[in-house]
């Protein structure tokens, strides 16, 4: 026993030193209050309300005051069950109430007459709850449609445009994932003014605010709470939206899991640039489809330390993506020109520093004896230098039409990018009325880019 005191000792030092400097006002609990009345619509003061997380049986007592009204506040997240007894009344329950960061629940009861060894039980309607408490506009995505909406980016940002005055403005999801970015703009706003934190604690590059710090894991977040508009100062650092993930936690229960998400070029279809290029004499197309290459895996697992008191929750994910730049079409001067030899271009003269006059299609008296032709002892080591600039560029371009045209090559260069992020979180019951809770999470990402 003296060794777990000392175990647990130590890990909260750990998590509460790790969270010095990252957390701020932002509420990651939630409240339910409600009234207790009689079957003639009067208070009874006095009721004992038990609040119960399921998932992991911890109780909240609360008693009603001479109104009738109970609160529970500072309630971890999570699905709750509420239950009331009272002498001469039936014990009555209800169950089936999701507690969302910051959420505020209603539940009141009335109670009927009877003994205390009878109850009444009422399973909550499923959906989402209204807010009669506050007048915030905000919205909720539980874990359920975190993880089994279809994501093609696997980046919960994506998850925004779900809501009301949230357009989708960028279609490349792994290009937001690769940056980091955060420009999702809601009801008008730009989408760096958007507030971005994680369990309440800030989670944007402060040098720019268009980044984030991290990418929380899909499989990592229970919720993600999105307030728009209207929400109290506490959230106030930025003008925009503010988008706080809510991460999971461990329960009574071990509960765990693996898992990877595919995607790759075969399954592609290939870029209008390229098809344009057309087919070869036996069919295949010039430029073929850039390849890609999405492996999105990892596992998690979560469960007690000591049950009803103390619990973990924890993983790892990797993402790696193999992918090319987006073609671009770009103009390429031809290899007879890189030598000096402009006889392809119909209005190219070349006037001879040497000599003093005019030099165009009338008048050729400061030409060089060739106009179109500059002669090789004339072509300085910079000329040179630059021509192996445009040889090399030549080099790398996936499509490439030696002629004095505009566009005359195409570039579509590697863009690799790994990411690793992991994940703990430790949440500890000191007594009914406090918790402490840390977590750690770390990414680290290499991207090569290129313009």
């Amino acid at each position: 026993m003296n060794r777990r005191i000392i175990t647990i000792a130590l890990l909260l030092l750990v998590i509460i030193y790790s969270g010095f400097g990252g957390a701020l006002a932002q509420t990651i609990t939630g409240r339910i209050s409600g009234t207790v009345t009689d079957a003639n619509g009067g208070a009874v003061p006095g009721v004992i309300v038990k609040i119960i997380n399921e998932a992991t049986q911890q109780t909240r007592n609360a008693m009603t005051d001479p109104n009738g009204f109970y609160v529970a506040t500072n309630l971890p997240v999570g699905n709750y069950r509420v239950m009331v007894e009272h002498q001469g009344f039936k014990k009555a329950a209800k169950t089936g109430y999701d507690l969302v960061a910051d959420g505020r629940l209603s539940v009141d009861f009335t109670l009927e007459p009877g003994a205390v060894s009878e109850s009444v039980e009422i399973v909550a309607a499923t959906g989402e709850a209204v807010n009669s408490v506050s007048g915030e506009v905000a919205r909720v995505i539980d874990q359920s449609q975190v993880q089994e909406l279809a994501l093609n980016g696997r980046n919960y940002l994506q998850l925004a445009s779900l809501i009301p005055g949230a357009p989708l403005l960028e279609d490349n999801a792994l290009s937001l994932t690769t940056s980091l970015s955060v420009s999702q703009p809601i009801n008008g706003n730009r989408g760096n003014s958007n507030l971005l934190t994680v369990d309440g604690g800030f989670n944007l590059d402060s040098g720019s605010n268009s980044s984030q710090i991290n990418n929380v894991g899909i499989d990592f977040i229970r919720e993600v709470n999105i307030k728009t508009s209207n929400f109290s100062a506490e959230y106030g650092r930025n003008s925009g939206a503010s988008i706080n993930v809510v991460t999971r936690s461990g329960e009574n229960k071990y509960h765990g899991g693996a898992f990877e998400n595919i995607r790759n070029d075969k399954f592609d279809a290939n870029n209008v640039f390229n098809v344009a290029r057309g087919r070869d004499a036996d069919g295949k197309e010039v430029v073929p489809r850039p390849p890609l290459r999405f492996n999105n895996f990892g596992f998690n697992f979560g469960g007690p330390i000591i049950k009803d008191k103390f619990f973990v929750f924890g993983g790892v994910e990797w993402k790696y993506i193999r992918q090319f730049t987006p073609t671009v079409l770009r103009t390429l001067p031809t290899r007879a020109e890189r030598a000096g030899d402009f006889s392809a271009r119909a209005n190219v003269f070349l006037k001879d520093p040497a000599k003093s006059g005019t030099c165009n299609a009338t008048t050729q008296t400061a030409c060089f004896p060739n106009p179109k032709i500059i002669p090789a002892n004339l072509i300085s080591a910079d000329g040179k230098a630059v021509a192996a600039v445009y040889t090399a560029m030549e080099k790398r371009a996936i499509s490439y039409t030696d002629t004095a045209t505009a566009n005359n090559a195409l570039f579509a260069e590697p863009n690799p990018f790994d990411n690793r992020e992991d994940l703990i979180r430790l949440d500890y019951r000191i007594n009914e009325r406090h918790n402490i809770y840390g977590r750690y999470i770390h990414d680290k990402y290499d991207l090569i880019d290129h313009d």
